[in-house]
């Protein structure tokens, strides 16, 4: 039977031409090393949409082609992120956030929601792929040794990591969060940062309580929301870090829109400023976007917010509803596709359309009919 794959043209693009299989990226990172770990992320913010379904598919496929290849017991670490913003809150002209986490402990929103449709969707591919997975929260993450001495580096060089993580406004976001209401500034106008011997203090302002203070050693303790750029540098060096903690080849494997400016702009030069050595730090492998018929990436909040892909069938933004639909064994389809992507070169470092995709079901439903309601 032709598949839409079958009929696509796969150019052999940059990188392709300098391998002969995916495992080629992560060989000299691997060499004398026991074991394998692969590190991906996703904040908490619904159910899984069609984007984040392919790429948790393809790190699971890409770490068991590697562990074959390399002869490396495997492991897929997910950083679950729970201080996603939940709760958009102005006050006097600013803007403020509350995290998941806050309102999934304060009761206002159901934890089970935000992380049933992750934990199935890894328990599935931890079956079908023999990969083992760790669960990393947020809360866990920030309070490793590693990352809270980046942290600290960071806050003693803020000069130098301004231009970095915050090429518009100079301000490193590393948000305390008010004891009593659990705002936190997003802007960070009037956040300041300081580095004591052993920890770094953040001041802040809340809207409804008054000036704050947060201490965050570097032994543990506290906590503070760290934005994207300061967290993709922080994941670097604790990655890094744990190569010597796990003997292990560490690997970041993350959506292809962490490629290209934002690696070349923000990872490279935050590791660099950090004087992390280029031959320690994690290999980066960016798995292909879903984009829609513009060739943007496909968007879930755009279709929530704004109804832009109004014409879409709703299975390509939420995994819910491609398994009710259609049932798991619908999965099995994207596993046989992204297993071919996890192998070839030519077909990993791509984009594929969601009119790709649609065919790519289209071609599972004649093969065997979606589950009909009884």
């Amino acid at each position: 039977m032709t598949t839409a794959s079958d009929n696509l043209i796969f150019a052999p693009v940059g990188i392709a031409h300098l391998t002969s299989r995916n495992a080629d990226l992560l060989r000299a990172a691997a060499a004398g090393r026991s074991a394998l770990r692969v590190t991906t992320a996703a904040q908490l913010n619904g159910v899984p949409h069609f984007g984040t379904t392919v790429t948790i598919l393809t790190v699971f496929a890409f770490a068991a082609h590697a562990a074959d290849a390399l002869g490396l017991p495997p492991t897929v670490v997910f950083d679950a992120l729970e201080n996603a913003p939940a709760e958009h809150v102005r006050r006097n002209g600013e803007h403020y956030t509350r995290t998941v986490g806050d309102l999934i402990d304060a009761g206002r929103l159901d934890g089970g929601t935000r992380t049933d449709g992750f934990r199935r969707l890894l328990n599935w591919a931890r079956d079908r792929s023999g990969v083992p997975y760790e669960v990393r929260p947020y809360r866990v993450y920030q309070n490793l040794r590693p990352v809270r001495e980046c942290l600290h580096h960071i806050a003693q060089n803020l000069d130098d990591f301004a231009p970095i993580c915050a090429p518009t406004d100079g301000i490193v976001k590393v948000r305390p969060r008010c004891p009593a209401c659990q705002l936190m500034e997003k802007s960070g106008r009037r956040l300041r940062i300081t580095a004591l011997s052993d920890a770094v203090q953040l001041d802040s302002v809340c809207p409804d309580h008054g000036p704050y203070t947060e201490h965050v050693p570097i032994d543990g303790g506290g906590w503070y929301d760290a934005n994207t750029p300061v967290r993709s540098i922080q994941k670097g060096y604790l990655l890094a870090a744990e190569r010597d903690i796990y003997d292990a080849c560490s690997v970041s494997a993350d959506g292809a829109d962490w490629g290209g400016s934002w690696h070349s702009q923000v990872l490279a030069p935050g590791l660099a400023t950090l004087g992390i050595p280029a031959r320690d730090w994690p290999i980066s492998v960016f798995t292909p976007l879903v984009v829609d018929r513009t060739g943007g990436k496909l968007s879930k909040s755009l279709y929530v917010a704004k109804g832009t892909y109004a014409d879409l069938p709703e299975l390509f933004l939420n995994l819910d509803v491609l398994l009710a639909d259609h049932g798991e064994h619908i999965l099995d389809t994207l596993w046989t596709e992204v297993t071919r992507w996890a192998v070839e070169p030519r077909r990993l470092h791509r984009s594929y359309t969601v009119d790709y995709f649609a065919a790519l079901l289209t071609d599972h439903l004649a093969a065997r009919p979606a589950p009909r309601a009884a």
